[in-house]
């Protein structure tokens, strides 16, 4: 019996861990995203341990359907780093990219806030990873955090800020 309990506990704690309980996001929460933005990308490079910044443009576009979304990253100054990805919401919304949404909070002046996290691995070691995605109609971020085990703090490793072109 004790060990009954012992488990159901556990199976509880777990539980509330992976997600049951956790924020929904719909379609219409990245509607805004589609059209055409400019602004940068800051990432730290971890061999300077500085942040570097480079100009960067998105052109978003509907994907297949209304859950996903294509985003085209144009870098001016490194056209050979331009490419493709694509967000994608499950379709009970608990998913972003098969990550977990963890929040899904209107902050300063009606700006959506989005945050998703995941294991994964950054410069080689495990990590724990969000990203935050801030939302609006003329601004869109997209934040990647990572947490080393032992360090314990997030580190911003890259952010992509846009302001919608004009």
């Amino acid at each position: 019996m004790k060990n009954f309990q012992i488990n159901l506990l556990l199976l509880i704690i777990f539980s509330s861990n992976l997600g049951f309980g956790q924020e929904t996001i719909t379609s219409q929460d990245l509607q805004k995203v589609i059209g055409d933005w400019e602004g940068s990308l800051t990432y730290l490079d971890y061999q300077t341990n500085k942040p570097f910044t480079m100009p960067a443009n998105l052109i978003v576009t509907q994907g297949k359907n209304e859950n996903r979304l294509v985003l085209n990253n144009i870098y001016p100054d490194e056209p050979k780093s331009n490419g493709a990805y694509k967000i994608k919401i499950a379709k009970n919304g608990h998913l972003l990219n098969k990550h977990v949404v963890t929040s899904r909070k209107i902050v300063d002046d009606g700006v959506l806030r989005i945050e998703t996290e995941h294991r994964g691995r950054d410069n080689k070691k495990r990590v724990n990873i969000r990203y935050t995605y801030l939302i609006d109609e003329n601004i869109f971020a997209i934040r990647k955090e990572v947490q080393f085990e032992k360090i314990g703090i997030w580190i911003k490793r890259s952010e992509f800020n846009y302001k919608r072109k004009t």
